[in-house]
Protein backbone atom coordinates (compact mmCIF):
# COMPACT_ATOMS: atom_id res chain seq x y z
CA UNK A 1 0.00 0.00 0.00
CA UNK A 2 1.51 3.28 -0.92
CA UNK A 3 1.30 5.73 2.15
CA UNK A 4 3.72 8.59 0.67
CA UNK A 5 4.25 10.05 -2.11
CA UNK A 6 4.61 13.65 -3.95
CA UNK A 7 3.08 15.14 -6.50
CA UNK A 8 2.43 18.80 -8.22
CA UNK A 9 -1.03 20.75 -8.82
CA UNK A 10 -1.56 23.84 -10.40
CA UNK A 11 -4.97 26.13 -10.45
CA UNK A 12 -5.85 26.91 -14.14
CA UNK A 13 -4.89 29.50 -15.84
CA UNK A 14 -6.52 32.67 -16.35
CA UNK A 15 -8.16 33.62 -19.49
CA UNK A 16 -7.35 37.19 -21.35
CA UNK A 17 -9.33 40.08 -21.37
CA UNK A 18 -10.06 41.90 -24.97
CA UNK A 19 -9.53 44.78 -26.54
CA UNK A 20 -12.29 45.41 -28.48
CA UNK A 21 -14.66 48.82 -29.56
CA UNK A 22 -18.57 48.32 -29.88
CA UNK A 23 -19.29 48.33 -33.22
CA UNK A 24 -22.96 48.77 -34.70
CA UNK A 25 -25.74 50.52 -36.62
CA UNK A 26 -26.43 53.98 -35.95
CA UNK A 27 -24.21 54.07 -33.15
CA UNK A 28 -21.02 56.65 -33.35
CA UNK A 29 -18.18 55.57 -31.33
CA UNK A 30 -19.49 52.80 -29.54
CA UNK A 31 -16.49 52.82 -26.92
CA UNK A 32 -14.73 49.87 -25.56
CA UNK A 33 -16.50 46.41 -24.39
CA UNK A 34 -14.23 43.95 -24.22
CA UNK A 35 -14.91 41.71 -21.58
CA UNK A 36 -12.71 40.35 -18.75
CA UNK A 37 -11.30 36.60 -18.92
CA UNK A 38 -12.25 34.04 -16.71
CA UNK A 39 -10.90 33.03 -13.66
CA UNK A 40 -8.59 29.58 -13.55
CA UNK A 41 -9.98 26.70 -11.90
CA UNK A 42 -9.03 25.90 -8.37
CA UNK A 43 -7.67 21.95 -6.78
CA UNK A 44 -8.86 20.81 -4.06
CA UNK A 45 -8.65 17.41 -2.19
CA UNK A 46 -11.34 15.57 -0.18
CA UNK A 47 -10.94 13.08 2.27
CA UNK A 48 -12.90 9.95 0.81
CA UNK A 49 -14.51 6.55 3.01
CA UNK A 50 -13.72 4.11 -0.33
CA UNK A 51 -10.12 4.88 -1.15
CA UNK A 52 -7.34 3.26 1.08
CA UNK A 53 -4.27 3.98 -0.35
CA UNK A 54 -2.43 6.53 -2.51
CA UNK A 55 -1.87 4.23 -5.51
CA UNK A 56 -3.71 6.02 -7.95
CA UNK A 57 -0.82 8.74 -7.65
CA UNK A 58 2.08 5.95 -8.56
CA UNK A 59 1.43 6.80 -12.44
CA UNK A 60 0.08 10.18 -12.32
CA UNK A 61 1.69 12.89 -10.54
CA UNK A 62 0.65 16.26 -12.24
CA UNK A 63 -2.34 17.37 -11.83
CA UNK A 64 -3.75 21.24 -13.46
CA UNK A 65 -7.49 22.73 -13.03
CA UNK A 66 -9.09 23.91 -16.21
CA UNK A 67 -8.02 27.13 -17.58
CA UNK A 68 -10.38 30.44 -17.62
CA UNK A 69 -12.27 31.27 -21.08
CA UNK A 70 -11.32 34.90 -23.22
CA UNK A 71 -12.99 37.78 -22.54
CA UNK A 72 -15.77 38.22 -25.55
CA UNK A 73 -16.82 41.93 -27.11
CA UNK A 74 -20.62 43.14 -25.79
CA UNK A 75 -18.73 43.44 -22.06
CA UNK A 76 -18.70 39.06 -22.45
CA UNK A 77 -17.28 37.02 -19.29
CA UNK A 78 -15.01 34.37 -20.13
CA UNK A 79 -16.04 30.82 -18.71
CA UNK A 80 -14.81 30.33 -15.42
CA UNK A 81 -12.02 27.11 -15.26
CA UNK A 82 -13.61 23.79 -13.66
CA UNK A 83 -12.28 22.78 -10.27
CA UNK A 84 -9.97 19.79 -10.08
CA UNK A 85 -10.86 17.87 -6.55
CA UNK A 86 -8.14 14.90 -6.03
CA UNK A 87 -9.70 12.41 -3.90
CA UNK A 88 -7.71 11.00 -0.84
CA UNK A 89 -8.22 8.25 1.80
CA UNK A 90 -9.85 10.00 5.67
CA UNK A 91 -6.27 10.18 7.36
CA UNK A 92 -3.88 12.32 4.53
CA UNK A 93 -1.67 14.60 5.77
CA UNK A 94 -0.90 17.18 2.88
CA UNK A 95 2.59 19.51 3.45
CA UNK A 96 4.24 21.85 0.78
CA UNK A 97 7.37 20.16 0.20
CA UNK A 98 9.01 23.41 -0.69
CA UNK A 99 8.62 25.60 2.69
CA UNK A 100 7.72 22.36 4.80
CA UNK A 101 4.00 23.83 6.17
CA UNK A 102 1.13 21.27 6.82
CA UNK A 103 -1.66 23.00 4.46
CA UNK A 104 -4.04 20.10 6.14
CA UNK A 105 -4.67 17.38 8.02
CA UNK A 106 -7.82 15.47 6.25
CA UNK A 107 -9.01 13.25 9.41
CA UNK A 108 -12.81 13.00 8.59
CA UNK A 109 -14.56 11.84 5.53
CA UNK A 110 -15.85 14.49 3.90
CA UNK A 111 -13.23 16.95 5.13
CA UNK A 112 -11.65 19.53 2.18
CA UNK A 113 -9.44 22.01 1.60
CA UNK A 114 -8.36 24.18 -1.58
CA UNK A 115 -4.77 24.06 -1.85
CA UNK A 116 -4.05 26.16 -5.37
CA UNK A 117 -5.57 28.72 -6.42
CA UNK A 118 -6.75 29.81 -9.84
CA UNK A 119 -5.41 32.33 -11.88
CA UNK A 120 -7.02 35.73 -11.97
CA UNK A 121 -8.62 36.67 -15.26
CA UNK A 122 -7.37 39.32 -17.31
CA UNK A 123 -9.22 42.71 -17.66
CA UNK A 124 -10.81 43.69 -20.71
CA UNK A 125 -10.24 46.82 -22.16
CA UNK A 126 -13.29 48.50 -20.69
CA UNK A 127 -12.23 47.86 -17.14
CA UNK A 128 -9.51 50.78 -18.10
CA UNK A 129 -11.82 53.09 -19.62
CA UNK A 130 -12.08 56.64 -17.54
CA UNK A 131 -12.73 60.67 -18.37
CA UNK A 132 -9.53 60.95 -19.23
CA UNK A 133 -8.60 57.57 -21.24
CA UNK A 134 -11.87 56.72 -22.83
CA UNK A 135 -10.86 54.50 -25.54
CA UNK A 136 -7.94 52.56 -23.77
CA UNK A 137 -6.77 50.25 -26.35
CA UNK A 138 -4.99 47.66 -24.31
CA UNK A 139 -6.12 44.71 -21.74
CA UNK A 140 -4.86 42.05 -19.68
CA UNK A 141 -3.80 38.87 -19.95
CA UNK A 142 -4.60 36.20 -17.84
CA UNK A 143 -2.31 35.20 -14.80
CA UNK A 144 -1.14 31.75 -14.23
CA UNK A 145 -2.23 29.42 -11.61
CA UNK A 146 -0.76 28.32 -8.20
CA UNK A 147 1.61 25.88 -8.81
CA UNK A 148 2.50 23.48 -5.66
CA UNK A 149 4.40 20.54 -4.75
CA UNK A 150 2.89 18.79 -2.03
CA UNK A 151 3.46 15.63 -0.42
CA UNK A 152 0.87 13.55 0.66
CA UNK A 153 1.16 11.25 3.33
CA UNK A 154 -0.93 8.56 4.58
CA UNK A 155 -1.55 8.41 8.45
CA UNK A 156 -3.77 5.48 8.27
CA UNK A 157 -6.77 6.00 9.61
CA UNK A 158 -8.04 2.60 10.63
CA UNK A 159 -11.08 1.70 12.64
CA UNK A 160 -8.69 -1.27 14.18
CA UNK A 161 -4.90 -1.56 14.22
CA UNK A 162 -3.28 -5.19 14.50
CA UNK A 163 -0.72 -4.62 17.26
CA UNK A 164 2.17 -7.50 18.01
CA UNK A 165 5.74 -8.98 17.65
CA UNK A 166 6.34 -10.25 13.99
CA UNK A 167 5.47 -13.15 13.37
CA UNK A 168 2.15 -12.99 16.00
CA UNK A 169 -0.78 -13.92 13.47
CA UNK A 170 -1.57 -10.67 12.73
CA UNK A 171 -1.97 -11.38 8.41
CA UNK A 172 -3.38 -14.55 9.31
CA UNK A 173 -6.32 -12.68 11.18
CA UNK A 174 -6.54 -9.76 8.69
CA UNK A 175 -7.19 -12.62 5.88
CA UNK A 176 -9.54 -14.87 7.76
CA UNK A 177 -11.90 -11.94 9.14
CA UNK A 178 -11.62 -10.05 5.37
CA UNK A 179 -11.18 -9.95 1.78
CA UNK A 180 -7.71 -8.45 2.42
CA UNK A 181 -4.56 -10.77 0.66
CA UNK A 182 -1.69 -9.81 3.11
CA UNK A 183 1.56 -12.32 2.62
CA UNK A 184 2.02 -14.96 5.18
CA UNK A 185 4.84 -16.56 6.06
CA UNK A 186 6.13 -18.01 8.44
CA UNK A 187 9.17 -15.89 9.36
CA UNK A 188 8.78 -12.39 10.50
CA UNK A 189 8.90 -8.95 9.23
CA UNK A 190 6.31 -10.77 6.40
CA UNK A 191 4.43 -7.29 6.60
CA UNK A 192 6.53 -4.22 4.86
CA UNK A 193 3.81 -1.79 4.87
CA UNK A 194 0.11 -1.56 5.83
CA UNK A 195 -2.58 -3.36 4.81
CA UNK A 196 -6.17 -2.84 5.18
CA UNK A 197 -9.19 -4.86 5.17
CA UNK A 198 -12.90 -4.34 5.66
CA UNK A 199 -14.54 -6.46 8.46
CA UNK A 200 -18.11 -7.75 8.42
CA UNK A 201 -20.05 -7.57 11.88
CA UNK A 202 -23.72 -8.16 10.95
CA UNK A 203 -25.01 -5.57 9.27
CA UNK A 204 -22.48 -3.40 9.47
CA UNK A 205 -18.79 -3.18 9.09
CA UNK A 206 -15.24 -1.65 10.01
CA UNK A 207 -11.66 -1.27 8.78
CA UNK A 208 -9.36 -3.60 9.95
CA UNK A 209 -5.01 -2.39 9.34
CA UNK A 210 -2.76 -5.06 9.21
CA UNK A 211 0.46 -3.08 10.30
CA UNK A 212 4.13 -4.13 10.20
CA UNK A 213 5.55 -5.76 13.31
CA UNK A 214 7.31 -4.09 16.19
CA UNK A 215 10.52 -4.79 17.72
CA UNK A 216 12.68 -3.33 20.82
CA UNK A 217 13.38 0.00 20.29
CA UNK A 218 10.93 0.71 17.07
CA UNK A 219 10.09 4.23 19.37
CA UNK A 220 13.66 5.11 18.40
CA UNK A 221 14.00 4.17 14.80
CA UNK A 222 14.69 0.60 14.89
CA UNK A 223 13.23 -1.90 13.02
CA UNK A 224 10.57 -0.80 10.70
CA UNK A 225 10.58 2.28 13.59
CA UNK A 226 8.43 5.24 12.37
CA UNK A 227 7.37 4.16 9.39
CA UNK A 228 5.37 1.56 11.62
CA UNK A 229 4.41 3.98 14.35
CA UNK A 230 2.87 7.31 12.78
CA UNK A 231 0.04 4.73 11.75
CA UNK A 232 -1.11 3.39 15.15
CA UNK A 233 -1.94 6.88 16.09
CA UNK A 234 -4.59 6.89 13.83
CA UNK A 235 -6.46 3.83 14.80
CA UNK A 236 -9.76 4.40 16.98
CA UNK A 237 -9.33 0.76 18.66
CA UNK A 238 -6.00 -1.14 18.74
CA UNK A 239 -6.14 -5.30 18.92
CA UNK A 240 -3.21 -6.49 20.54
CA UNK A 241 -2.41 -9.89 19.00
CA UNK A 242 -0.09 -12.33 21.30
CA UNK A 243 1.42 -15.83 20.02
CA UNK A 244 0.58 -18.26 22.14
CA UNK A 245 3.55 -20.13 21.82
CA UNK A 246 5.64 -17.44 23.40
CA UNK A 247 7.28 -18.60 26.69
CA UNK A 248 6.60 -14.92 28.10
CA UNK A 249 3.50 -14.01 27.36
CA UNK A 250 3.53 -10.90 29.79
CA UNK A 251 7.09 -9.70 28.50
CA UNK A 252 5.94 -9.92 24.70
CA UNK A 253 2.78 -7.78 25.79
CA UNK A 254 4.80 -5.07 27.99
CA UNK A 255 7.49 -4.87 25.03
CA UNK A 256 5.33 -3.40 22.87
CA UNK A 257 3.42 -1.71 25.41
CA UNK A 258 6.40 0.21 26.38
CA UNK A 259 7.47 0.97 22.57
CA UNK A 260 3.96 2.57 21.97
CA UNK A 261 4.24 4.43 25.13
CA UNK A 262 7.61 5.56 24.52
CA UNK A 263 6.78 6.87 21.20
CA UNK A 264 3.16 8.88 22.00
CA UNK A 265 2.24 8.63 25.75
CA UNK A 266 -1.32 9.48 24.44
CA UNK A 267 -1.93 5.89 22.83
CA UNK A 268 -2.79 4.74 26.26
CA UNK A 269 -5.97 5.98 26.10
CA UNK A 270 -6.68 4.27 22.97
CA UNK A 271 -9.22 1.26 23.32
CA UNK A 272 -7.69 -2.22 23.04
CA UNK A 273 -8.42 -5.89 23.11
CA UNK A 274 -6.01 -8.42 23.73
CA UNK A 275 -6.27 -11.89 22.15
CA UNK A 276 -3.74 -14.92 22.33
CA UNK A 277 -3.26 -16.35 18.71
CA UNK A 278 -2.58 -19.48 16.94
CA UNK A 279 -4.82 -21.45 19.99
CA UNK A 280 -5.26 -24.42 17.24
CA UNK A 281 -1.69 -25.35 17.99
CA UNK A 282 -1.56 -26.08 22.01
CA UNK A 283 -4.69 -25.45 23.01
CA UNK A 284 -3.84 -26.04 26.86
CA UNK A 285 -0.79 -24.31 26.30
CA UNK A 286 -2.92 -21.34 24.60
CA UNK A 287 -5.59 -21.38 28.06
CA UNK A 288 -2.41 -21.02 30.35
CA UNK A 289 -0.77 -17.98 28.36
CA UNK A 290 -4.24 -16.47 28.45
CA UNK A 291 -4.80 -16.97 32.11
CA UNK A 292 -1.55 -15.36 32.47
CA UNK A 293 -2.08 -11.98 30.81
CA UNK A 294 -5.60 -12.19 31.55
CA UNK A 295 -4.28 -11.90 35.73
CA UNK A 296 -1.18 -9.95 34.81
CA UNK A 297 -4.21 -7.02 32.68
CA UNK A 298 -7.07 -7.56 35.77
CA UNK A 299 -9.47 -8.42 32.48
CA UNK A 300 -10.26 -10.96 30.04
CA UNK A 301 -8.06 -12.29 27.01
CA UNK A 302 -9.92 -13.32 24.10
CA UNK A 303 -8.63 -16.97 22.36
CA UNK A 304 -8.18 -17.17 18.29
CA UNK A 305 -7.06 -19.34 15.91
CA UNK A 306 -7.10 -18.47 12.12
CA UNK A 307 -6.97 -20.72 8.96
CA UNK A 308 -3.95 -19.97 6.49
CA UNK A 309 -6.26 -18.59 3.35
CA UNK A 310 -5.81 -20.46 -0.06
CA UNK A 311 -3.39 -18.76 -2.54
CA UNK A 312 -0.50 -18.26 0.57
CA UNK A 313 2.32 -21.01 0.01
CA UNK A 314 4.15 -20.70 3.11
CA UNK A 315 1.53 -22.54 6.23
CA UNK A 316 1.90 -21.75 9.90
CA UNK A 317 4.49 -24.07 11.39
CA UNK A 318 2.82 -27.39 12.90
CA UNK A 319 -0.23 -27.29 10.44
CA UNK A 320 -3.97 -25.49 11.02
CA UNK A 321 -5.82 -29.14 11.55
CA UNK A 322 -8.50 -27.61 13.93
CA UNK A 323 -8.40 -30.75 15.63
CA UNK A 324 -7.25 -28.77 19.23
CA UNK A 325 -9.92 -26.23 19.60
CA UNK A 326 -13.04 -27.06 20.87
CA UNK A 327 -15.50 -28.27 18.19
CA UNK A 328 -12.67 -29.08 16.11
CA UNK A 329 -13.30 -26.49 13.50
CA UNK A 330 -11.28 -23.14 12.15
CA UNK A 331 -11.24 -20.17 12.37
CA UNK A 332 -11.88 -20.06 15.80
CA UNK A 333 -13.20 -17.28 18.21
CA UNK A 334 -13.10 -15.01 15.09
CA UNK A 335 -16.94 -13.93 15.45
CA UNK A 336 -17.16 -12.45 19.00
CA UNK A 337 -13.99 -10.92 18.33
CA UNK A 338 -15.34 -9.05 15.07
CA UNK A 339 -19.03 -8.50 17.11
CA UNK A 340 -16.72 -6.68 20.53
CA UNK A 341 -14.43 -4.51 17.93
CA UNK A 342 -17.45 -3.47 16.21
CA UNK A 343 -19.10 -2.50 19.61
CA UNK A 344 -15.72 -0.66 20.53
CA UNK A 345 -15.80 0.87 16.68
CA UNK A 346 -18.93 2.37 17.34
CA UNK A 347 -18.37 3.97 20.71
CA UNK A 348 -15.35 5.63 19.19
CA UNK A 349 -16.61 6.60 16.00
CA UNK A 350 -19.83 8.21 17.94
CA UNK A 351 -16.72 10.32 20.22
CA UNK A 352 -15.12 11.35 17.35
CA UNK A 353 -18.84 13.29 15.78
CA UNK A 354 -19.31 14.44 19.14
CA UNK A 355 -15.24 16.03 19.09
CA UNK A 356 -15.84 17.38 15.79
CA UNK A 357 -19.13 19.15 16.31
CA UNK A 358 -17.55 20.72 19.27
CA UNK A 359 -14.79 22.33 17.65
CA UNK A 360 -14.54 25.68 17.36
CA UNK A 361 -14.02 27.11 13.80
CA UNK A 362 -12.46 30.71 14.01
CA UNK A 363 -12.54 32.68 10.78
CA UNK A 364 -10.48 36.21 11.09
CA UNK A 365 -10.19 38.70 8.18
CA UNK A 366 -7.02 38.45 5.80
CA UNK A 367 -5.29 41.84 6.05
CA UNK A 368 -4.49 43.93 3.05
CA UNK A 369 -1.61 42.81 1.47
CA UNK A 370 1.36 45.73 1.68
CA UNK A 371 4.30 45.62 -1.17
CA UNK A 372 8.05 45.84 -0.34
CA UNK A 373 11.23 47.23 -2.36
CA UNK A 374 14.23 46.46 -2.40
CA UNK A 375 17.75 47.12 -4.33
CA UNK A 376 19.17 43.91 -5.44
CA UNK A 377 21.99 45.20 -7.65
CA UNK A 378 23.38 48.15 -9.07
CA UNK A 379 20.61 49.57 -11.05
CA UNK A 380 18.32 46.89 -9.95
CA UNK A 381 15.34 46.73 -7.62
CA UNK A 382 12.88 43.96 -7.07
CA UNK A 383 8.98 44.82 -5.70
CA UNK A 384 7.16 42.26 -4.06
CA UNK A 385 3.54 42.41 -2.64
CA UNK A 386 0.67 40.14 -4.51
CA UNK A 387 -2.03 42.50 -6.20
CA UNK A 388 1.25 44.94 -6.75
CA UNK A 389 3.28 42.14 -9.11
CA UNK A 390 0.03 40.41 -10.44
CA UNK A 391 -1.18 43.49 -12.12
CA UNK A 392 2.33 43.90 -13.99
CA UNK A 393 2.34 40.46 -14.80
CA UNK A 394 -0.84 40.56 -16.78
CA UNK A 395 -0.04 43.91 -18.14
CA UNK A 396 1.24 43.46 -21.74
CA UNK A 397 3.24 46.75 -21.91
CA UNK A 398 3.62 46.33 -25.60
CA UNK A 399 0.06 47.22 -26.72
CA UNK A 400 -0.36 51.01 -27.04
CA UNK A 401 -0.95 52.75 -23.61
CA UNK A 402 -0.57 49.96 -21.48
CA UNK A 403 2.71 50.99 -19.79
CA UNK A 404 1.16 54.32 -19.49
CA UNK A 405 -1.57 52.61 -17.48
CA UNK A 406 0.96 50.39 -15.50
CA UNK A 407 2.99 54.17 -14.44
CA UNK A 408 -0.56 55.73 -13.66
CA UNK A 409 -0.69 52.26 -10.67
CA UNK A 410 2.17 52.69 -9.08
CA UNK A 411 2.37 56.12 -8.67
CA UNK A 412 -1.39 55.62 -7.09
CA UNK A 413 -0.47 52.70 -5.01
CA UNK A 414 2.58 54.20 -3.75
CA UNK A 415 5.05 51.82 -5.29
CA UNK A 416 6.63 54.71 -7.23
CA UNK A 417 7.73 56.48 -4.35
CA UNK A 418 8.63 53.78 -2.77
CA UNK A 419 11.28 53.32 -5.57
CA UNK A 420 12.24 56.89 -5.82
CA UNK A 421 13.06 56.65 -1.82
CA UNK A 422 15.71 53.80 -2.31
CA UNK A 423 17.05 55.55 -5.34
CA UNK A 424 15.30 54.55 -8.64
CA UNK A 425 16.81 56.11 -11.32
CA UNK A 426 15.36 56.44 -15.35
CA UNK A 427 17.00 53.59 -17.36
CA UNK A 428 16.88 50.95 -14.25
CA UNK A 429 15.55 47.76 -13.85
CA UNK A 430 12.71 46.95 -11.94
CA UNK A 431 11.26 43.57 -11.37
CA UNK A 432 7.75 42.19 -10.29
CA UNK A 433 7.76 38.99 -10.28
CA UNK A 434 8.54 37.32 -13.53
CA UNK A 435 8.46 40.52 -15.84
CA UNK A 436 11.12 43.20 -15.85
CA UNK A 437 10.83 46.91 -17.08
CA UNK A 438 12.94 49.92 -17.59
CA UNK A 439 12.02 53.08 -14.95
CA UNK A 440 11.06 55.88 -16.72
Amino acid sequence: MLDAITIQVAGGTGGHGLTSFHREKFVPKGGPDGGDGGRGGRVYFRAVDDVYTLEQYRSKKKFRAGSGGNGGPNLRHGAVGDDLTLEVPAGTVITDEEMGDVLADLVHVGDEVLVAHGGRGGWGNKRFASSTNQAPNFSQKGHDGELLNVRLELRLLADVGLIGLPNAGKSTLLAAMSNAKPKIASYPFTTLEPMLGVVLSGYDRFTMADLPGLVEGASEGYGLGFEFLKHIRRCRVLLHLVDSTSPDPVTDFELIEGELRAYDPTLDEVARVVAVTKVDLDWDGAQGSAATLSSHLGRPVRLIAAIVPDGNTEPVPGGSTGAAVPGGKLPFGTDDLAAELMALVKTERARADEAAAAELHVIRPESRERFTVEQVGTGAYAVEGQRVVQFVEMMDTDMEGSRAEVDRRLERWGVAKALRRVGVKPGDKVTFGETTIEWE
